[in-house]
């Protein structure tokens, strides 16, 4: 179990479905414990209410997308470690939530038929355990009405995928992994926010990122999907650094100075334009300094001699500000949070006539930027709910006000936050970026959950 203090028990005791012989002799209580004939019928209707609950949520699972759990752990990154949540709710409604989530702990990433699943699993550690279930099953359908409530305020009736993507192909196939999942992560892979886990950090709202350097410290990324609303020729004569001005005059760009500039993540390498200026493109075969990290898509490298080779189509090059980036074990705990649905391209995933790595150049370098750019990677993804979840500019101020809700009945029922290593000073809240290194800026402001770097 996810939450629960009970790990060592084994789910086969948990969910068994025949009492033990000692219950046909013993109190009537253990026969009530156990599911036999002397469960008291209100037990029973109210499993019945939340199976009806939890089927409507698995017939329409963007239900399922605002369904939010609370983590067992977060991370500090001004400590840099983990932090434990604990809450004076139920440990066993948080692992029926857990379940239902498809297996993160707090920001879901539905999953077919889990739902229904994880009630059952439920209404069976209760009948094993012996734990008061109408309290349970009360806590749990408040939880399930509230998503429904949400969805049903906020969503679309009939919103299709061609609606919210008008003139718009997905590129390549992505392959996502669930939120337990442990496979290595790697250069190229994709990280996409959740509808709802970023909503008051705007670098990080509806992004997609790719990740452009793992190693075993430290794992960077940019975020392909934010257009700041200038050129590179306009930021350098906005820029007051005279060097940084000699140095693009020197390099020759031409045509690349008419190139739009993208917020790359929150954090600024450096002081000058040079240092903190990135570059992704697809000339980096045989180019000095240049980093592959997707099929055919470059990062760096010698820019005068890239900018020689964009001259007659600088449409394959993408210039960014900033980066983005995380402890191993930062990004772990959020992933394993559901603050990111991981994807990766696989190897046969481009549509016929197609290669993989010209797919991957049309996600990273296309047309497609903002929200439509991040529901075309959801779709590629496999996640159609969350790219139909509905967001607009009067429907976000109704979700912000629907998570810091969540998060103030859960702050209500915290008994404590402490340092899985001894510290027991309180945590606020999980951050979308880490402390900047020596030398380096973060440009997020403040969130309205705790300072977030």
């Amino acid at each position: 179990l996810k939450h629960s203090s009970f790990r060592l028990l084994t789910l086969d005791a948990f969910e068994s479905r025949s009492a033990p012989a000692s219950c046909t002799v013993g109190r009537a209580s253990n026969c009530r414990r156990f599911g036999t004939p002397g469960m008291m019928g209100k037990e029973r209707a109210a499993f019945r209410q939340l199976l009806r609950l939890s089927r409507a949520a698995d017939r329409e699972p963007m239900r399922l997308v605002a369904l939010l759990g609370r983590p067992p752990r977060r991370y500090d990154p001004r400590q840099g470690r983990p932090m434990a949540m604990k809450y004076g709710g139920s440990p066993f409604v948080e692992d029926a939530v857990f379940e239902a989530c498809g297996g993160s702990t707090e920001f879901p990433q539905p999953r077919p038929r889990l739902a229904a699943r994880a009630v059952r699993r439920h209404f069976d550690r209760a009948r094993a355990m012996g734990f008061p279930y109408l309290q349970e099953a009360a806590s749990l359908a408040r939880r399930f009405e509230a998503a429904r409530k949400l969805v049903g305020e906020v969503g679309t009736p009939g919103l299709s995928l061609p609606d919210v993507l008008p003139g718009y192909e997905v590129p390549v196939t992505l392959q996502s992994f669930p939120p337990t999942e442990n496979s290595q992560l790697a250069c190229g892979d994709f990280l996409l926010t959740h509808p709802l886990s970023c909503l008051f950090e705007s670098v990080f709202d509806q992004a997609v990122v790719l990740l452009d350097k793992v190693d075993a410290a430290q794992i960077d990324g940019v975020v392909l999907n934010k257009p700041l609303g200038v050129t590179l020729g306009q930021m350098l004569e906005r820029w007051q650094n005279e060097q940084d001005k000699e140095w693009a005059a020197s390099l020759g760009l031409g045509a690349l100075l008419e190139s739009r500039l993208y917020r790359g993540g929150p954090i600024i390498e450096g002081r000058s334009l040079e240092e903190s200026l990135r570059w992704l493109h697809v000339h980096g075969e045989g180019l000095a300094g240049a980093r592959e990290v997707a099929p055919g898509l470059f990062l760096g490298g010698e820019l005068g001699a890239m900018a020689a080779r964009a001259a007659e189509d600088p449409s394959g090059v993408r210039f960014f500000l900033g980066f983005a980036g995380w402890t191993r074990l930062q990004l772990r705990i959020e992933l394993e949070c559901g603050v990111w649905v991981r994807a990766r391209v696989k190897a046969d995933a481009a549509p016929t006539g197609a290669s993989a790595s010209g797919g991957v150049q049309a996600m990273c370098l296309g047309a497609a930027e903002r929200s439509p750019a991040w529901r075309m990677a959801m779709r590629s993804a496999g996640m159609s709910d969350m790219a139909r979840f509905p967001r607009a500019p009067g429907v976000d101020r109704r979700l912000r006000g629907y998570v810091e809700r969540v998060h103030q009945e859960a702050d209500a029922e915290d008994t404590s936050g402490s340092c899985l290593s001894g510290d027991t000073s309180k945590f606020a809240a999980p951050a979308q970026a880490s402390e900047p290194r020596a030398g380096r800026t973060s440009v997020v402001g403040a969130s309205k959950r705790g300072q977030k770097q």
